[in-house]
């Protein structure tokens, strides 16, 4: 029974994870295991003789079907992956270098290359995942460039909806070109065994997904930031659980000090002294207490803070969000609560539309007001005359 226990607890520090490249002519498969420091084996590397039409030109057609063909193939094979990392042709992929304005917020930073990345696109597109990462060019003062890459969602969503149907976390997705590169680069075709290395060349874009399982880096269209924030929350809460359960303990053990001093009567001296000590130690220990209560208040102050500049952030990214269509937001600031928008509009009427959609909000303190608007002539991209407006605001404290 010991023996089985070890054996439980060794195959699960080991990795084991799936390559499903998602090619415009043919689907490939790697499932590649290891060492949480490095992968050390090559389970299979195959190209999948799928049923026609689930799978066209590397768009998935039926995703709950192919993930239960998936999961039936791994399981057929006697593999036990829990990850799988995903490819998408590169032709859908598109690469775009946005400048926005230094100092804004990431939640701000996401939203707004969300929004300059699908106004670039045909009004015909499809909605689009992003991911970007600094560029590291030189830009004028105040500005900051990023190189993003696109990529429509329902594609993603798709291939989110198979993993699901498989049984598998998906961990990536990514173009199938930058998969083929980290095959290229990877250190580790030289500590792999030859004949495994070989085996997966041959499906080298499936191979380099996998070893994303080690080697994290490049896009992922993902919500992989939004996940991150999430579990700094989660462990943020457990730690607050943590102090509050420790100022519980010191107080319960106050409690039983008092309680033991008022029912024993002491008739020597050594007993008086026991007891001051113990009163000392009782204060000492209600100090403590109070201590992590007053930090464990000040915590949840802060927290609850952050959640209502959030809150604003997200009422009013919603509106700028929808009135993406006639309006190009250049900027977004925030100083303590004075709130301001820049940016240019197809005509008066959207930019004044779009101060109603702002003032319909419960989060401000003195309403949005427009204080500028001015047609600029052949101002725009296309040589066509535009609208150009700032918004101002206060926003509520602590609303």
């Amino acid at each position: 029974m010991r023996l089985t226990s070890w054996l439980s607890r060794s195959r699960l520090r080991r990795l084991s994870v799936v390559g499903l490249d998602m090619g415009p002519e043919v689907c490939r498969l790697v499932v590649l295991s290891g060492s949480p420091s490095r992968p050390d084996s090559v389970c299979c590397a195959e190209t999948l003789d799928l049923p026609d039409g689930w799978v066209v030109h590397g768009e998935v057609m039926q995703s709950k079907a192919l993930g239960q063909w998936l999961r039936t193939y791994l399981d057929a094979g006697d593999y036990q992956p829990t990850l799988v990392y995903i490819g998408l042709n590169s032709a859908c992929v598109s690469n775009h270098i946005v400048t926005l304005a230094e100092g804004l917020a990431p939640d701000d930073v996401a939203f707004q290359l969300q929004a300059e990345v699908q106004s670039v696109l045909p009004e015909s597109a499809a909605e689009v995942c992003i991911d970007y990462t600094v560029d590291t060019a030189p830009y004028a003062a105040g500005e900051q460039g990023y190189l993003v890459q696109a990529t429509p969602r329902p594609q993603v969503e798709a291939m989110q909806r198979v993993a699901q149907a498989a049984g598998l976390i998906a961990r990536a997705v990514e173009s199938r070109h930058d998969a083929a590169r980290r095959t290229a680069q990877s250190p580790d075709l030289a500590t792999l065994p030859p004949a495994s290395v070989a085996l997966a060349l041959q499906c080298d874009e499936a191979f380099g997904l996998a070893l994303r399982a080690w080697h994290d880096e490049g896009a992922n269209f993902l919500p992989h930031r939004k996940d991150a924030q999430h579990v700094l929350r989660h462990a943020w809460l457990l730690g607050v659980a943590i102090w509050a359960m420790g100022g519980a303990f010191f107080a319960a053990c106050f409690a039983m000090v008092m309680a033991f001093a008022a029912e024993t009567k002491h008739d020597h001296l050594d007993d008086v002294v026991a007891s001051v000590r113990a009163f000392e130690a009782a204060q000492k220990a209600h100090a403590q207490a109070k201590a992590v209560e007053e930090r464990l208040a000040a915590q949840a102050r802060w927290f609850k803070a952050r959640q209502d500049v959030q809150s604003q952030s997200l009422k009013w990214s919603r509106v700028l969000s929808q009135a993406a269509q006639g309006v190009w937001v250049a900027s977004v600031r925030q100083q303590g609560t004075r709130w301001t928008v820049q940016g240019e509009a197809l005509t008066s009427s959207h930019a004044q539309q779009l101060v109603q959609q702002l003032k319909a909000l419960d989060i401000w303190a003195q309403a949005p007001e427009l204080p500028q608007l001015q047609v600029t002539p052949a101002g725009s991209t296309t040589g066509l005359p535009v609208w150009q407006f700032r918004i101002e605001a206060d926003l509520k404290e602590g609303a």
